[in-house]
């Protein structure tokens, strides 16, 4: 496989942070929006939702501007934003694991309680699995998103790393898809119409299927980063892949 052209990016400017936080909001309100017009008005159950669905779509933001940029250099100006972008994902992901844990099963006693104390957990281990792997590498890459992370791991290590944030999108998908989302809610939805617009899930859904697919005709015409590197060329520089989430300009 060709090997994708990289680029260099080295620091955020307090302005870019600010940007992020105001782009997450906007995701983040718009989803309270939208869950009040399917019927579901603000409350901490809608924010459980809606903090898990600006996060994902300011992941893939994030994954998106890399491949962007390759497609068109009028984006390389947007590439500072991918390291915001993807450390606000991966930290917003710690107030939704937080509601998880220890508001629904109180709000929802009938249904997390039902046979005995979180037996909701229990009967859906592979949703639980896959949300404590997505966590744990979020917080992983975050961890060495930093000056000192290139340093530790060596540039090429420190790349596939970052890459990873494409498995964290698989993991997302998976873990929609193990919650019963299709039957239950899509499908309903289609045959009844009862709400103006399609469930939450779907809207997530949506994100991840098309920055993966987007990923995929990005290989196909550029080639990957890491194509042809011979390991003897890892090193601690920080000149750092276009496409990576956690990195900055």
């Amino acid at each position: 496989m060709k090997a994708a052209k990289t680029r260099h990016v080295f620091s955020n400017k307090t302005l870019q942070w600010i940007v992020t936080w105001l782009i997450y909001l906007v995701f983040f309100f718009f989803f309270i929006w939208y869950h009040d017009v399917r019927g579901k008005p603000f409350s901490l159950w809608t924010t459980e939702k809606c903090t898990a669905i600006a996060s994902v779509y300011c992941l893939g933001l994030a994954l998106l501007l890399g491949p962007l940029s390759r497609f068109n250099s009028g984006f390389d100006k947007l590439l500072p934003y991918r390291r915001t972008l993807g450390l606000t994902a991966a930290f917003m992901t710690i107030p939704h694991a937080l509601l998880v844990l220890f508001y629904l099963p109180f709000k929802f006693p009938e249904k997390y309680s039902e046979e005995y104390f979180l037996s909701w957990f229990v009967g859906h281990w592979f949703t639980i699995v896959m949300g404590f792997l997505i966590f744990v590498l979020f917080m992983v890459i975050a961890r060495y998103s930093f000056k000192n992370g290139i340093q530790k791991l060596g540039k090429r290590k420190w790349m596939i790393l970052q890459k990873l944030a494409y498995l964290v999108m698989v993991m997302i998908v998976l873990h929609l898809l193990s919650m019963d989302k299709i039957p239950k809610n899509w499908i309903a939805w289609l045959e009844t119409r009862n709400y103006p617009l399609p469930p939450g899930s779907f809207a997530s859904m949506f994100m991840c299927v098309s920055v993966l697919l987007f990923k995929v005709v990005d290989l196909f015409v550029h080639g990957d980063s890491l194509a042809g590197k011979p390991a003897g060329q890892e090193n601690a520089e920080t000149s750092l892949d276009a496409e990576n989430v956690c990195i900055t300009k």
